[in-house]
């Protein structure tokens, strides 16, 4: 054969069976929905206020952070909670809103001084501070935690921006 058709017939061979292999994947994923991958990318994260919101259904107390987490393949909020001398960390999906787990442990800091504070309501909310973060930066909230540093508080927040 010369060496046109021998190209020929290889470059046959291998669109052959990538048309066969694609056919094949988009058969098994047509009989097998679970088995597809979807894309996050394409829905909206449900943002830090409804996860705060989600959260506190399952224990109502005060928020020291909330965190947007991705481990393997999951795309996550952390809400840390204080109630009753007790932490509370739950997970809750960032897109679909579920909760993936609460984890409760005994309060080892000193957070009850950022509960009295905020409690005698001298701070500003979470969604002023919010507010106050987007006037000087577009972007989207995906952390915040209150910190207290020698009598001075603030709100401490990480913006993801395009």
């Amino acid at each position: 054969m010369n060496k046109i058709g021998m190209i020929t017939l290889g470059a046959a061979i291998i669109l052959g069976g990538s048309i066969g292999f694609g056919a094949i994947n988009h058969g098994f994923a047509q009989e097998n929905p679970s088995k597809t991958v979807e894309s996050k990318a394409s829905h909206e994260l449900i943002g830090i206020e409804k996860a705060k919101a989600v959260a506190l259904e399952q224990v109502d107390g005060i928020v020291e952070s909330i965190e947007l987490e991705k481990y393997n393949g999951q795309t996550y909020y952390e809400v840390d909670i204080d109630k009753d001398n007790k932490d509370f960390d739950i997970d809750v999906d960032a897109y679909t809103a579920k909760i993936i787990k609460i984890d409760e442990s005994r309060d080892d800091d000193d957070y009850e001084v950022h509960a009295s504070a905020a409690t005698k309501g001298s701070l500003i909310s979470e969604k002023e501070a919010i507010a106050i973060a987007k006037k000087n930066i577009t972007g989207e909230v995906v952390e915040i935690e209150l910190d207290e540093d020698d009598g001075r508080y603030e709100y401490e927040m990480e913006l993801k921006t395009s």
